[in-house]
């Protein structure tokens, strides 16, 4: 475990308004509270307390107390609380609580996961519910991390509370949390249609069936008194670009069998005579 030295002075006024004068001077107040004894009031350099709060350890960071009083010279502690201010987020005081070395500590420790799941090869999430964890643990065995491998993490596999073996410290809260967890896709991407959605390829249907709407399109288009365009197909119609032959003794443009220069049917009758009968015989 990480220690380091803090240099304490006393202090005998309190207040605001000498808060904010030491804060101008790079100091803050502190309050030291020892087992069995009354609490020490104190000042301590700014700087030096926010270095350990911005440690690896943070507040599990055992501290060895320097002081010019002969009580809280030698003395061992950790940092308790802190407080900012929320606007500024200047530090403004700390509580320093003493530590015996043979008295277990309740501390927070932070989550170390190490490895690769593998899970995340087959689409997986590896999701870490809990960031800290609570031991109860001596002073000297407080450990930095607690470290977590993940590697064979499956599809829904998780780390418990439970599932943690830690021999030298007891782990406090909920045995059946989750730790981390290899989460599942929430969807399975479903395989892209074929065809249609190809460019360039034909919309799916029957060769040779005719569009629906097709003919009633062709109709419409018909000029009025003309009937209906030949269907696609119908005998006698021409395909585009084919030129039409007229057959021997037909005109062209007549009618399929009709014969070139023939006669209407129908002929005139003789004229009849105006005013006058017809003579006796």
């Amino acid at each position: 475990m990480a220690e380091r030295e803090l240099y304490l002075e006393m202090r005998t006024d309190t207040g605001k308004e000498f808060a904010g004068k030491i804060r101008r001077q790079g100091k803050i107040p502190a309050v030291f509270y020892g087992r069995g004894k009354q609490p020490s009031a104190v000042l301590v350099d700014t700087g030096e307390a926010l270095k350990i709060l911005h440690s690896r350890t943070g507040k599990n960071t055992i501290l060895t107390v320097k002081s010019e009083d002969q009580e809280l010279a030698g003395r061992r502690a950790l940092i308790r609380e802190s407080q900012t201010d929320a606007i500024t987020d200047q530090l403004l005081h700390i509580d320093l609580m003493e530590v015996d070395k043979d008295r277990p500590l309740r501390v927070s420790i932070p989550v170390e996961i190490t490895g690769k799941p593998i899970g995340l090869e087959k689409g997986g999430t590896l999701e870490e519910h809990i960031r800290e964890i609570e031991i109860f643990s001596l002073p000297d065995e407080i450990p930095e991390q607690i470290k977590i491998e993940v590697s064979q993490l499956d599809l829904g596999d998780s780390i418990h509370i439970r599932d943690l073996k830690l021999e030298k410290f007891k782990v406090l809260g909920n045995p059946n949390l989750a730790v981390v967890s290899v989460v599942a896709p929430s969807k399975i991407e479903e395989e892209a249609a074929p065809a249609a959605a190809v460019e360039g390829e034909a919309v799916p249907g029957v060769e040779g069936e005719a569009v629906p709407g097709a003919e009633a399109g062709a109709e419409a288009g018909a000029k009025p008194g003309e009937k209906g365009a030949a269907k696609l197909g119908e005998k006698g119609a021409a395909k585009p670009g084919e030129k039409v032959v007229a057959k021997p003794g037909e005109k062209a443009g007549a009618k399929p069998g009709e014969k070139a220069g023939a006669k209407s049917e129908a002929k005139a009758e003789p004229a009849r005579s105006k005013g006058k009968k017809p003579a006796k015989s």
